[in-house]
């Protein structure tokens, strides 16, 4: 062996050497304290962001993470995405057993590189590289590192020290440093629960924090993002896809979008700017104009997502959507924008975050967001178009944009706004029956079923079903509580004005109702049962969330069977609390029929862990009244 080969290995020998003192990657050398209610515990978690300039950053990542069992095993993927802008400068990973000795060396040549297409785009040249490492026993521990070199400075890395529930942090680190002509904005969400170390010195920001515990999972909690802590950062000028960029505040940013990304895109072809003017002649309300604008762009295209380059941001020509008749949120917003500037209709874009009710970081002017939607202000509402859709109704937003903060893009600037709210007593279903019993048990329904609010968007998918999958939808799911369900007839009328779906049924039920001796006895409500009940837990220690309130009302007619008396009947009910509440009435209209009349109320809110057991008793009670029994004699000769 010669001197060179010689002196390499002693200096890799020392180098892990040295790798293998600096850190212990024994399980046993975890506190007891942060394996409790873990599947993961992350042993040191570095992130380092070197932004040399609005024009280049360095982000460097070493992680080390031990994984207790097979659900923490989903913390151990390793997941670096690339494209022309982002370039990986290094990666490398090494596992380790429970004793922390390693037992696999991961070289990038391991790892595997796909397109990081979504299955739903026309164009995605973005890519990843990414490792699961399949254990054979448990625990065991992987380290990785890597570095990735980007051109983009718009999307600067935060700081997650908790990749999930259940894992506990023995330490996680965060620091990012900057030219003194950069400035920094910052927004630290839920650190006031948190024991966190923070310094701030010319150019420099670092994070750290230490042995803290797991969060476990407790059902109905909030977002994590509400109860975990996190860190989203964001430099006053950046670079996105070779175009330069500031943001000193909203107002700015949105007017840098607007100049950059989108007035150029806006162009129609004269004939379709002749075409469109011809469609609304005649017609001056311009809330009206914009739903006959909204029925064509929904009748000639569809969605496609584009993510190619600055694609993510911004839109396709709107000429290129007027021939090929797709493209993605950001192209079909622009496209029905400039179809309704040619007929004078006043509209914006709006950037926001689609999905759960999540809303743009409000004191952080920066690139946020995933969606883009359409705003048409009037005298009597704000109309939000969410011009994806081919099947949502005018103005509808559903749960995917409602009720939360987002950016509205103007000529002069962004303007942040809310969209629309649906309260409690707009969120509506209304059903009614008129259903017999015989005396076998069987019986036969005609139902009726109203929706509005967010409701609707529960209802009015299922129109354009198969009627295997209708039929599956009534039986599985909606009614999956009454078995032996004979779909004979169904019809839908989708109102797109009022936003109202209506659903009329026709059905028949064998064996609906049980025996005992003498006695028949079934469920009176068979047709809208609140059957769930939260899970007990003795010491709760998270808040809970109702995201969306809504109200229920019911009424049945029942008619008896012509061999059977009535025995025994559920009480009437009356609840309120700040939850919501639950009415209950059964009327006897004579010996052979009833009226029954439910209404439910629920109410949106965050909650303290402290009125969880308030909360849970409340839905007990109603599950228990939903599933009460009328209880019938078999009548003497």
């Amino acid at each position: 062996m010669n001197f060179k080969k010689l002196l390499f290995f002693v200096a890799l020998f020392c180098f892990q050497f040295t790798f293998s003192q600096n850190f212990d990657y024994s399980i046993l050398a975890i506190p007891d304290s942060l394996k409790q209610n873990a599947n993961s515990v992350v042993l040191n978690s570095n992130t380092k962001i070197t932004l040399e300039s609005s024009k280049k950053m360095i982000v460097s990542r070493k992680k080390v993470v031990a994984v207790l069992n097979k659900l923490g095993d989903r913390n151990s993927q390793i997941v670096i995405h690339y494209d022309s802008s982002n370039e990986i400068k290094k990666v490398r990973a090494y596992v380790y057993n429970a004793m922390g000795v390693e037992i696999k060396d991961i070289k990038k040549r391991d790892f595997t590189d796909r397109s990081a297409a979504d299955g739903i785009s026309l164009f995605n040249d973005g890519r990843l590289i990414y490792y699961n490492y399949v254990p054979t026993s448990y625990p065991y521990t992987i380290y990785y590192e890597y570095e990735v070199e980007s051109s983009n400075t718009a999307f600067i890395p935060r700081w997650y020290p908790y990749a999930s529930y259940h894992q506990g942090v023995v330490k996680s680190s965060y620091e990012i440093t900057y030219p003194t002509y950069l400035s920094i904005q910052k927004a630290e969400k839920n650190f006031e629960n948190y024991t966190i170390a923070k310094s701030t010195k010319p150019n420099t920001l670092t994070y750290e924090i230490n042995n803290s515990p797991a969060i476990k999972y407790e059902e109905l909690c909030p977002s994590s993002l509400k109860i975990m802590p996190w860190l989203i950062v964001a430099s006053n000028k950046f670079r996105l896809e070779n175009v330069d960029g500031s943001a000193n505040n909203w107002t700015e940013f949105g007017k840098w979008m607007y100049d950059n990304l989108i007035v150029s895109r806006m162009a129609l072809p004269e004939s379709t700017k002749t075409k469109v003017k011809q469609m609304v002649d005649g017609i001056e309300d311009p809330v009206e104009k914009a739903r006959i604008i909204y029925d064509y762009v929904q009748e000639k295209t569809r969605y496609i997502s584009v993510q190619v380059g600055i694609g993510g941001w911004m839109p396709m020509l709107a000429t290129d959507v007027d021939k090929l008749g797709y493209g993605d949120c950001k192209a079909l917003t622009n496209y029905t924008k400039s179809l309704l500037d040619e007929v004078g209709v006043e509209s914006y874009h709006v950037l926001l975050y689609g999905g759960p009710i999540k809303s743009l970081e409000k004191d952080l002017a920066s690139p946020q967001g995933n969606h883009m939607i359409l705003y048409v202000p009037s005298d009597k509402r704000d109309n939000w178009l969410e011009c994806t859709s081919q099947i949502d109704p005018f103005g509808y937003q559903g749960t995917f944009t409602d009720n939360r903060d987002v950016l509205v893009i103007t000529p002069e600037g962004g303007k942040l706004k809310h969209t629309g709210i649906y309260k409690t007593e707009d969120s509506f279903q209304n059903t009614k029956a008129n259903y017999k019993i015989n005396n076998e048990g069987n019986i036969e329904a005609q139902i009726k079923i109203r929706s509005g609010g967010i409701q609707y968007s529960d209802h009015f998918i299922i129109e354009n079903k198969s009627k295997r999958d209708i039929e599956a939808h009534y039986k599985s799911d909606y009614w999956s509580y009454v078995n032996n369900i004979n779909l004979k007839n169904y019809a839908f009328t989708n109102n797109r004005d009022s936003i109202i779906f209506t659903e009329n049924i026709e059905l028949g039920a064998s064996k609906y109702a049980s025996f005992s001796g003498d006695r028949m006895l079934f469920t009176i409500n068979a047709f809208n049962r609140a059957l769930d009940v939260p899970k007990r837990y003795r010491n709760r220690k998270l808040p809970f969330e109702i995201a969306r309130g809504f109200i229920d009302k019911d009424e049945f007619k029942i008619s008896l069977p012509a061999d059977y008396n009535i025995e025994a009947l559920p009480n009437n009910i009356d609840v309120k609390n700040k939850f919501g509440s639950y009415t209950l009435s059964i009327e006897k209209i004579d010996e052979k029929n009833l009226k029954y009349t439910r209404v439910f109320k629920l109410n949106e809110g965050l909650y303290p862990a402290k009125d969880y057991k308030a909360y849970r008793d409340f839905r007990k009670k109603i599950a228990k009244q939903d599933k009460n029994k009328i209880v019938l004699i078999k009548s003497t000769p």
